[in-house]
């Protein structure tokens, strides 16, 4: 069974995702992106799936990039799905740019979710 670790800063979204991915995926869960960087250091990840603010009071925050960036220094090969519920055209693009594999907007569609993950591990 193939690993995903998901990052979110809601736990409601987190085991609304883990529901919906676990018969595909063994699903590790990250509220922040330190508890993510401890996961990945420790654990092997197929993918992973990381939303772009990792702290709702600061509009300023962008730690899912953050985290973008340390995977592409430390783990070069991995997948990462960006998710982001802005609508804000500029964080699709910079996380493209910093290697996103895909960036998908919030509210996620689960079976096109689903569609991505499985091409991005196949």
């Amino acid at each position: 069974m193939k690993s995903i670790l998901i990052v979110d800063d809601i736990s409601e979204y987190l085991d609304t995702l883990e529901s919906f991915l676990e018969d595909e995926f063994k699903v590790f869960k990250a509220l922040s992106l330190n508890e993510a960087k401890k996961i990945l250091e420790h654990q092997k990840m197929d993918i992973v799936l990381i939303d772009i603010r990792l702290d709702e009071k600061d509009p300023e925050n962008k730690e899912g990039l953050e985290l973008l960036k340390w995977i592409r220094e430390n783990k070069k090969n991995m997948p990462v799905v960006m998710m982001s519920a802005y609508r804000d055209f500029d964080y699709a693009v910079e996380a493209l740019n910093l290697g996103a594999n895909y960036f998908v907007k919030k509210p996620l569609d689960p079976e096109e979710l689903l569609k991505i993950l499985r091409k991005l591990t196949s």
